[in-house]
């Protein structure tokens, strides 16, 4: 917008962009072999439907839509727990770990990989 403008312009360029809306995000994630639907809240492995809790679901719904991307510790845990989250230091790594447990080590995968000194990152191509 160049100046000087008129209150008038400004809310007008305010209202378009607000009719326009944002990015869509995708109903359905895709990360090499594992799928995320959000709105049904399931997530398969290759086709088999994976049993994640509540914070399991969101951790993989962050992964996922960071595909390949180190995403630190104090990043997923100011996404998936709340920002005043007093519990343990390590729940991150706790998490990650019962992830594991569920979407990888099953199916002899390794898509979550540990960056040493910099956090965790799902390994992958997004296809979805």
């Amino acid at each position: 917008m160049v100046k000087p403008f008129t209150f008038v312009e400004l809310t007008a360029r305010v209202r378009a962009l607000a009719r326009r809306g944002g990015v869509p995000r995708p109903t359905v994630l895709t990360v090499g072999g594992l799928t995320l639907d959000p709105a049904a809240n399931r997530a398969e492995r290759d086709g088999v439907t994976l049993d994640l809790s509540a914070k399991e679901f969101a951790l993989l719904e962050l992964f996922m839509r960071h595909p390949g991307d180190v995403l630190s510790r104090t990043f997923i845990r100011e996404k998936v727990w709340d920002f005043a989250y007093e519990g343990d230091s390590n729940v991150v790594d706790q998490y990650v770990g019962y992830l594991r447990r569920k979407i990888d080590r099953p199916f002899g995968r390794h898509d979550v990989e540990t960056v040493r000194g910099r956090g965790y990152r799902l390994a992958g191509p997004a296809t979805g």
